[in-house]
């Protein structure tokens, strides 16, 4: 049961969904997207995940893609975006005939590759606008896969465990779209060296039902005036209580049959659970990030999961 505790205190990971003015008489800069309708920039975004289990790196996956991003629409109160994936590609480093299988009929599937998203007038993140054709897809795509390898249980459980962050508007932003809140982690926030700011925050569950609490540590590390760019860091710390208490109702729902006690045994059992969001970005007068480090690390006594993306315009 460990390996699933873990499995889902990451699924539960939030995303700091958080204007760029430099201010160099303060020392301060404002991140507000200055983005005009029509313009478009590509980046290229590399995700690696891996497990870690004592001293050992397991289980590692390098995924590499490019993102088309595109202002579709502007007003005085809002930007509409589309994110659209393509050149999707992988690499597994660990042999595993069945995972290989899954990942190449998966990027075998065609459609489902483009978010359409709204910001506010200064960049940050509000919804996302096609999550109904997004859902559809991934649910058709699912029956798909599930028919093509025979309905073999360690597949139908796989997919069912993918596919799961596509079922409803909340769980498609706040866990399928990770890159587009890494991108607009710092939009609407008003920054000062040597002047780190603290706050607790909430974020919308996954599964629903209470928000979890979150301890944000936001950082401007240094200005870059000939560029007209400045670096910026933060951290998120998921409340782990709460976050064992939202893994537990997660267990219940994907373990109806299981005992309180059974459940409970598997929770002793991995220990504490905690969840940490780091992320390092460069970003640009404009408003477009340049370049943006977020790595997501979700562990218990037992395991670590380790998340990391690139993101680099071309």
């Amino acid at each position: 049961m460990s390996d699933l505790l873990v499995f889902i205190a990451a699924f539960l990971s939030v995303s700091l969904p958080a204007q760029c003015q430099i201010f160099e008489n303060d020392s301060s800069v404002k991140t507000i997207a200055f983005w005009d309708l029509n313009e478009t920039y590509s980046y290229t975004v590399v995700l690696e995940n891996y497990d870690v289990v004592e001293a050992d790196t397991i289980d590692r996956i390098l995924t590499s893609y490019t993102v088309d991003m595109l202002v579709i629409d502007s007003t005085e109160t809002s930007y509409d975006v589309r994110w659209t994936y393509r050149d999707m590609d992988y690499e597994l480093v660990d042999e595993n005939p069945l995972l290989e299988a899954l990942m190449e009929k998966l990027n075998e599937l065609t459609g489902g590759s483009v978010v359409e998203f709204r910001t506010d007038e200064l960049g940050a993140f509000q919804e996302v606008t096609n999550w109904e054709e997004i859902r559809d897809y991934y649910m058709v795509a699912r029956e798909s896969m599930k028919e093509f390898f025979g309905n073999n249980p360690d597949v139908n459980q796989f997919l069912e465990n993918v596919m799961s962050i596509y079922l409803s508007k909340n769980s498609i932003e706040t866990s399928s779209i990770k890159d587009v809140h890494q991108f607009l982690n710092f939009h609407g926030g008003e920054y000062r060296l040597n002047e780190p700011i603290y706050a607790n925050m909430e974020f919308p569950s996954v599964v629903g039902g209470d928000n979890l609490d979150a301890l944000v540590t936001v950082e401007l590390m240094k200005i870059y005036p000939d560029d007209d760019d400045y670096s910026i860091y933060s951290i998120v710390e998921v409340n782990p209580t709460q976050l064992k208490e939202q893994t537990k109702l997660v267990l219940r729902r994907m373990l109806p049959h299981a005992t309180e006690e059974e459940i409970q045994e598997g929770l002793d059992q991995v220990g504490e659970l905690w969840n940490v969001i780091e992320n390092s970005s460069i970003i640009h007068y404009w408003g477009w990030p340049t370049y943006s480090r977020e790595t997501r690390q979700t562990g218990s006594d037992q395991k670590v999961k380790v998340e990391t993306r690139t993101i680099e315009m071309i």
